[in-house]
């Protein structure tokens, strides 16, 4: 008997050594997803002080910031960046390799969202002929679909930022047409457009910026780099790069809003709508609204990351992220929310800017290089049409198999050839064949990069990186889609009761977004995913 007390007894001791399981937060009423184009790492962190409280701080400040978040994949463009962050994969598997590619079946190039089997809703134009089939899989919005059965809204001003985040069957996907100024859809998801985006449409908001002046929205003094600096071009209508700016009327529509805070500002009010419209968060299970902000993109691309107008143009999205934030709190608390804030990608410096700093940069012209090319492969090998077509896209070079094998010539042998001429033209870092690729022989951080980006069924017969700073865009503005930091350091934030505020500057990859949202949901991942839950974020994991 005084044994069996003496062991009950022992047991009482080690149950209440055992730490019982800290309480679960509440299942978030809404998923806010916030996928900024072109929104470089650092400016959350070089504009910090010049942010409000409740926009962009509320994430650095109070939220969990993963400080060393980068894309995992080259290249780095819009089309792979919204497959990529909310599937937990990489172009290799989603297929999704660029914005546009060169179809080997078709022999034509073919659009990341295009679909001529759909026509437009809301649209007469090929605008609207789009859908994610392109897209291989499922991501976390179909997840949290059949797991939830959550609404799932996909919006954004481009159509592939709109689609690709809300997935295969989502309650919705609707982006913005400029001829018409109007938020549209295709009949891959619905026949007519739900009464909340014809009300939307009916205001005609987009007509209310045009003739509007974008000027600073700080003194001139607290803008640290020149308003014309070398590399910048000018906005549609204007002669000058520099402040203040005035939107005109476009040739074929609204379109010159895009490059200003305006495009933010209209897309900002559309979100609103479509809480209220579609009862977001109002229901008994978590639903889920992807917005993509594309208006950064467009400012970047004309006067880089470093112009005061990229400066100004952050500036005045925190105010509206501010308002967003705002909005939502009090339709449904932001207590009830789980919000992920991450980009699509970074952008170099103008090459002009980074040839000032000492850093290198330089002009391609890749439509003389390429003609170089077959000038090379025709002295070389004979005459003859040695590839499908005369582009590099997006890095990829296309052989014309049925050519080489008209002439007995080994595809290694021509890959070879193209290779050496590559390297040998002091425009390019590195190149790998088809072969290297699939064989899995491709070292290092930049060989990864390029592997998880390269699919087997639609990517080329050579993939070329550029060296760092070197880009082919026009003689004004800058791009990205390298493997550098410049363009694969972007920030993600994570906000919520689920979260564990604070900075990580640990170990993270765009592909471990989806992982550590579906764990923080209790949900399985999506089929290709490749990422790990950062549990160490995780209130609940």
């Amino acid at each position: 008997m005084k044994k069996s007390l003496s062991f009950v007894a022992f047991l009482s001791v080690i149950t209440a050594a055992v730490p019982l399981r800290a309480e679960a937060p509440p299942r978030p009423k809404l998923i806010l997803s916030i996928l900024v184009d072109q929104f470089r790492y650092d400016y959350a962190e070089r504009l910090h002080d010049q942010l409000g409280a409740d926009g962009l701080k509320m994430l650095t400040d109070r939220g969990t910031f993963m400080t060393f978040a980068r894309y995992n994949y080259f290249p780095t463009i819009t089309g792979p960046g919204h497959a990529s962050f909310f599937s937990g994969t990489t172009p290799a598997s989603h297929g999704i390799i660029a914005n546009d590619w060169f179809d080997k079946r078709t022999g034509k190039m073919t659009y990341c969202v295009s679909d001529p089997n759909v026509t437009g809703v809301g649209t007469d134009s090929a605008a609207g002929k789009m859908s994610p089939r392109n897209f291989i899989g499922g991501n976390f919005s179909d997840m949290m679909r059949l797991h939830y059965q959550s609404k799932v809204i996909g919006i954004s001003m481009k159509d592939r930022g709109a689609i690709l985040p809300a997935g295969k069957k989502p309650t919705g996907a609707y982006w913005w047409e400029a001829a018409t100024g109007n938020y549209i859809t295709s009949s891959y998801y619905r026949a007519e457009l739900p009464d909340w985006v014809k009300q939307f449409n009916e205001r005609h908001r987009a007509k209310d910026f045009i003739g509007q002046t974008w000027d600073r929205l700080l003194e001139a003094s607290k803008y640290p780099w020149p308003d014309n600096a070398p590399g910048e071009g000018a906005l549609s209508g204007e002669k000058t790069v520099t402040f203040p700016h005035t939107v005109s009327a476009g040739k074929d529509g609204f379109e010159n809003i895009m490059p200003t805070p305006y495009g933010n500002q209209l897309l900002l009010e559309f979100a609103e709508a479509a809480l209220d419209g579609e009862a977001l968060g109002q229901g008994p299970e978590p639903d889920v609204l992807s917005v993509s902000f594309s208006s950064i993109d467009y400012c970047g691309h004309r006067f880089g990351p470093y112009s005061q107008e990229a400066q100004d143009i952050v500036l005045r999205f925190d105010r509206q992220l501010a308002e967003l934030f705002h909005y939502v709190d009090k339709k449904i608390g932001l207590a009830n929310v789980a919000i992920v804030f991450t980009a699509d990608h970074g952008v170099m410096p103008t090459p002009e800017f980074a040839a000032e700093q000492g850093l290198g940069g330089q002009r391609s012209d890749t439509v003389a290089l390429i003609g170089e090319l077959l000038q090379q492969l025709e002295a070389h090998f004979g005459p003859g049409r040695y590839l499908q077509t005369p582009r590099i896209i997006e890095g990829n070079i296309y052989l014309n198999h049925n050519e080489l094998t008209e002439k007995k010539l080994n595809v290694k042998e021509v890959a070879d050839f193209v290779r050496e001429w590559a390297l040998g033209t002091g425009k390019f870092q590195a190149a790998y064949s088809r072969e290297q690729l699939l064989d899995g022989r491709a070292p290092g951080p930049m060989g990864e990069r390029v592997l998880n980006g390269y699919n087997a069924e639609r990517s080329g017969d050579i993939v070329l990186v550029q060296k760092p700073y070197v880009i082919s865009w026009g003689a004004t503005g800058t791009t990205h889609g390298s493997p550098y930091s410049y363009d694969t350091h972007i920030p993600v934030f994570f906000y919520g009761p689920s979260f564990k505020p604070g900075r990580y500057p640990d170990e993270f990859y765009i592909t471990d977004i989806v992982p550590t949202l579906c764990a923080a949901m209790h949900i399985d991942e999506p089929a290709g995913s490749i990422g790990k839950p950062f549990v160490k974020i995780l209130v609940d994991p």
